[in-house]
């Protein structure tokens, strides 16, 4: 019966996350363009496509959010993998 409510509870995690998972295709289901460039440009992180919105207040809100999208992917701290060489 383990086995049951495992895949019971891995196929509700998948349904899950496919319901709330978004790309940049569905920026093309915004009616609003300067809302669909908007979109384009949170999941691009490009400020081209906020270059292209026309409402001055939206325009400044996109590229903030492109500034602070690049500074993550920018400044992000991976630990390198340690390769640990034994002394012989």
């Amino acid at each position: 019966m383990p086995h049951v409510s495992k895949f019971i509870y891995t196929a509700l995690m998948l349904f899950c996350s496919s319901v709330f998972g978004e790309d940049l295709s569905s920026c093309t289901l915004k009616k609003e363009e300067d809302q669909r460039n908007y979109c384009k440009a949170s999941f691009a992180g490009s400020g081209t496509f906020c270059d292209m919105i026309k409402n001055g207040e939206l325009k400044r809100d996109c590229t903030f959010m492109v500034i602070r999208i690049q500074r993550e992917n920018a400044y992000k701290v991976r630990n390198p993998k340690k390769d640990v060489v034994a002394a012989e």
